[in-house]
């Protein structure tokens, strides 16, 4: 087994990716999604990565939390975290499949 050295992905790629996601939600979804769930179960970082160890305890996250997070906020030092919420609200979009 060769020694993991990471996965790295082209952002050029990951916005074409994006590009292509969020075209298909608009075209089967339309200009507007509700999401019916507010609050979900969230895993804390770093031990989420730490497979070797048991499974930390979840705590809460919530969508209207985090899409207020990231609704008309100007790029700062917390582009970061942003992403976190923004994977928030990305994983509740692909559970409307």
């Amino acid at each position: 087994m060769e020694p993991w050295n990471g996965l790295t992905i082209d952002t050029g790629d990951l916005r074409e990716v994006f590009d292509r996601l969020i075209t298909h939600l608009e075209q089967t979804r339309g200009a507007t999604v509700t999401l019916q769930e507010d609050y979900f179960y969230s895993m804390p970082y770093p031990e989420i990565y730490d497979v070797m160890k048991p499974p930390p305890s979840p705590t809460i996250g919530q969508l209207t939390e985090s899409w207020a997070n990231l609704h008309g906020k100007a790029l700062d030092s917390t582009v970061t975290f942003e992403l976190v919420w923004l994977g928030d609200l990305l994983k509740a979009l692909g559970h409307l499949a």
